[in-house]
């Protein structure tokens, strides 16, 4: 039997295998179970250095709770491998019957998190909007118009929780001057032209708020407005 065996490192070890932490007392066991390994022990000789030979009632729970923890984790390996299952069917992988499963709504769903993607599908229905009004058909125009506005919020509010206030109200900023000075820019071009023109308005919009000019534009303000002496007087007043 080894002599290098560490008795008081096992037995606090063991002693986390009742943790209430998520994980903390799984991997308590593997440790357990890859020291005894490593020195050639078995379990109950291991617990019986690490908390007396003549606890035989300890090292018998200390067993109980080793074939608990097993089987926990057996089960635990089943459920991982048919989740690997499921997330295999979901990705668009072969199945074994040559079927391919998309799950567009899943992905959708994902998608949605992120304000960017909200951007764009805000940009795709003013472009909707736009060209439902140039038509004339103005009942799907104002369908249009109420979707744009809970789009813009929808991406307001993912905007704000991504960072902050300050860089929602520069992406404002960015992705509304390029609109309207477009919108008013379009009032001189034939009405033939106007939709590409104003859909070319509408994708520069989009790829300048994606990128990093509004955190150009903030630091402009930040050093022109915001460190100015005017405003770093009106700041001294508070």
């Amino acid at each position: 039997m080894e002599t290098d065996f560490d008795v008081e490192g096992f037995g606090k070890i063991v002693a986390l295998f009742d943790s209430d932490k998520v994980g903390e007392a799984q991997n308590a066991f593997t440790k357990a179970v890859l020291l005894c390994r490593k020195h050639g022990l078995r379990f109950c000789d291991a617990a019986g250095m690490a908390f007396g030979q003549g606890d035989s009632g300890k090292v018998a729970e200390l067993e109980a709770q080793l074939r608990e923890s097993a089987e926990g984790w057996d089960q635990a390996q089943a459920e991982i491998e048919r989740l690997r299952a499921e997330v295999a069917a979901h990705s668009g992988e072969e199945m074994p019957d040559g079927e391919h499963v998309i799950d567009l709504p899943g992905r959708l769903r994902r998608w949605w998190r992120f304000w960017q993607f909200r951007l764009f599908v805000l940009t795709v229905a003013i472009g909707a909007g736009a060209g439902a009004g140039e038509a004339r058909l103005q009942g799907l125009a104002a369908v249009l118009g109420w979707l744009c506005l809970f789009l813009f919020g929808a991406w307001s509010v993912a905007q704000f929780r991504k960072s902050g206030f300050g860089q929602m109200l520069l992406k404002w900023l960015v992705y509304g001057a390029v609109v309207l000075a477009g919108a008013a820019a379009i009032d001189n071009v034939d009405a033939s032209a106007r939709p590409p023109v104003f859909l070319l308005v509408l994708a520069v919009a989009l790829l300048l708020t994606l990128s990093k000019v509004s955190r150009w534009l903030g630091g402009l303000i930040r050093a022109r407005v915001w460190e100015s002496e005017p405003v770093q007087t009106a700041r001294g007043w508070f």
